[in-house]
């Protein structure tokens, strides 16, 4: 390593915004920093540049982007911090906007500038601010070892396969601001997955991207998420492996086989289906209708018994009528997804959807989004209560700060973050990443109670 005098005995500390997508790239980022000399602290009072990884896929991702970076702006003015920079999505999405409004932070990177943040930031340093933001985002191809630095806990990690998508929804703005997919080489995101294992002690591989069910067909001319899957499968010391963010269009047979049939797979997918009415699937450009979709629920659950399937629902998309609403609603009652998240519409600027005509009110969209809460509410009360009794393999992530004794861990079936919980109490003490049998005495809403079974 080679520490430059500038670089001497200074600190880097970064905020990362949104999801865990962009969570990887902040780990990036710090990666760089610190095989350039800088060191890693994670208080940003602490800290002599703060870095914003921002997000800016909606309304609320925006406003909490524009916000944390006027904190970070307050600790310079108040001299806790010596310089600011800004990454990510919302500077890739409104550029020179981004660094007219924000004259006050000290250099701007876009979402492929891991190139770029050291030499940005010791501009910073120096007092002379700039940026690194190309006309068009992945206009480089993702080769080699990338270093990271860990944001999540030692046992899980991500692994972001791809950047950028090829879909072309219709209310989404991604494409805009990353550009068109581009993969990673399976040989890169298996020696990366190897690395994790080595250096953190890595237990569970979450693989994201912005459509993992795409991935490949740039690089080699075909989909092979399939063949990622059974390779990361053969990477020792990896007990769970998890896959987030399909398309429904993209679940082939040759994805399914690969997750009944790894033993290291969690029997658990994501696939955002966004609506269940034909006309919004058709406004929202999912190119797929309702009877595709529930094929391809039928045939999961039918190859893949005890699946958990999660999704994700919008609802007040322009020109959603009553009917197009209760449509939707009575097939998430018959299909009873195992998880499930819902947003209400948010109109983004860039969208093909942003020109829509028949918005709907938001106290409309509020009562909806309540309403499907409220359903799913009820079928996950029923799915846990179904699990007391039963035993099932735990993997422990914390120990509960509030009860001596007890800790806080998932299922297979629940994914960090998002998804439930499983409170433990042990008579051992139980490390976080250690994956323990655990016997269910009682359930929540959303989250389970157990204690561990003595061996």
């Amino acid at each position: 390593m080679n520490v430059s005098k500038d670089q001497e005995l200074r600190s880097v500390s970064l905020i990362s915004l949104g999801c865990p997508r962009t969570l990887v790239d902040s780990e990036m980022y710090l990666g760089r920093l610190k095989q350039d000399g800088f060191k890693i602290i994670d208080d940003a009072e602490s800290s002599d540049v703060v870095v914003i990884n921002t997000c800016s896929f909606i309304e609320d991702a925006i406003k909490e982007s524009v916000d944390t970076v006027l904190q970070a702006i307050e600790l310079k003015k108040s001299g806790k911090v010596k310089a600011v920079i800004v990454a990510g999505c919302l500077v890739q999405r409104f550029k020179d906007g981004v660094i007219q409004e924000l004259p006050e932070v000290d250099g701007f990177v876009g979402v492929d500038g891991f190139d770029d943040i050291n030499t940005v930031v010791n501009k910073a340093l120096r007092g002379k601010p700039s940026q690194s933001l190309r006309p068009k985002p992945n206009v480089l191809k993702w080769e080699g070892k990338i270093p990271r630095v860990p944001l999540s806990p030692s046992h899980y990690a991500y692994l972001k396969i791809s950047e950028g998508c090829m879909r072309g929804c219709s209310f989404c703005v991604i494409p805009k601001i990353k550009g068109p997919m581009v993969s990673r080489s399976i040989e890169d995101l298996v020696d990366e997955a190897q690395t994790l294992v080595d250096e953190r002690g890595l237990r569970e591989l979450i693989v994201v991207g912005q459509d993992t069910s795409d991935y490949g067909l740039d690089r080699y001319g075909k989909v092979r998420t399939h063949e990622l899957l059974r390779e990361l499968g053969q990477v020792k010391g990896i007990d769970w492996i998890r896959l987030l963010y399909c398309h429904p269009k993209g679940i082939s047979d040759e994805l399914i086989a690969a997750l009944r049939d790894v033993p290291s797979i969690c029997k658990y997918l994501d696939m955002a289906i966004e609506h269940a009415d034909d006309t919004m699937l058709k406004a929202m450009n999912r190119h797929m209708n309702q009877a595709q979709l529930r094929d391809r629920i039928e045939k999961l659950r039918k190859e893949i018994p005890g699946i958990t399937l999660r999704t994700s629902i919008i609802v007040g998309f322009p020109g959603e009528t009553d009917a197009m609403f209760e449509n939707m609603l009575q097939f998430l009652e018959e299909v009873r997804f195992e998880r499930l998240g819902a947003f209400t519409y948010s109109p983004e600027q860039g969208s093909a959807a942003f020109g829509y005509k028949d918005a709907i009110p938001q106290e409309v969209k509020q009562e909806r989004f309540d309403r499907v809460m409220q359903v799913q509410q009820v079928i996950a009360e029923e799915l846990n209560q179904a699990s007391v009794g039963k035993e099932h393999l735990v993997m422990i992530d914390e120990p509960d700060p509030d009860e001596p004794n007890q800790y806080i861990g998932r299922t297979t079936a629940d994914c960090p973050e998002v998804d439930g919980l499983v409170y433990v109490s042990s008579k051992k003490a139980l490390k976080a990443g250690q994956i323990v049998p655990v016997q269910v005495t009682d359930n929540m809403e959303y989250d389970l109670i157990g204690h561990a079974i003595e061996s």
